[in-house]
């Protein structure tokens, strides 16, 4: 006797074993769309930074242009100068006398012990007024002439004048401190003279 079977799969829900894969699979997608999207996103700010830096670049360049066609304009324009432009440029420039290089050598050789209160031109003749701190163990004259010897020593500050000299000097008491008040001539070498007025 032939008996037919009919099977029935009661297991109709998905196995757990599936159901991880699926959930894996989603993830893996999950995952790839993430970084796809970040190097897309990473090559159009990179893509952005180059165009601005293509526009600088085209500015620049623009700048350049201009400038070198402005110097040859001022190049064609130009006057033409004589031997003695030359040469009487190079002797202004021999002979001038810069105040300000030369003020800030003295002021760098000059000690902490000493300030400058005055300075005066006067007839071809820089008049230094200063004060200086007394000390007990140094006479008020010693404190003086270094100062001048140093000012001497000091090459620089020296080539440009023919005599560096004291003049004298008087101490004063100030707040119950006694201080030297000093003054000190440096004349002036004649080819420098010219340049100061």
């Amino acid at each position: 006797m032939n008996k037919d079977y009919i099977i029935i799969n009661l297991n109709k829900a998905e196995s757990a074993e599936s159901r991880l894969d699926r959930i894996r699979e989603r993830v893996r997608w999950g995952v790839f769309s993430l970084l796809v999207i970040l190097l897309v996103s990473v090559n159009v700010q990179v893509f952005r930074i180059s165009l601005g830096y293509d526009n600088i670049i085209g500015q620049k360049k623009s700048q350049i242009n201009n400038l070198k066609a402005e110097i040859s304009k001022l190049e064609s324009e130009g006057k033409n100068l004589s031997k003695d432009d030359i040469l009487s440029f190079a002797k202004l420039e021999q002979e001038r006398f810069l105040w300000a290089q030369n003020l800030e050598k003295m002021g760098a050789v000059t000690p902490d012990d000493i300030a400058i209160t005055g300075l005066k031109f006067k007839r071809g003749k820089l008049i230094i007024k200063g004060v200086a701190l007394t000390f007990e163990d140094r006479k008020d004259f010693e404190i003086i002439d270094e100062y001048v010897q140093t000012l001497r020593r000091n090459k620089s500050f020296s080539d440009n004048f023919k005599r560096i000299k004291y003049v004298g000097h008087s101490k004063v008491s100030i707040r119950e401190q006694q201080i030297i008040r000093f003054e000190i001539e440096a004349s002036v070498k004649k080819n420098k003279r010219k340049s100061f007025s």
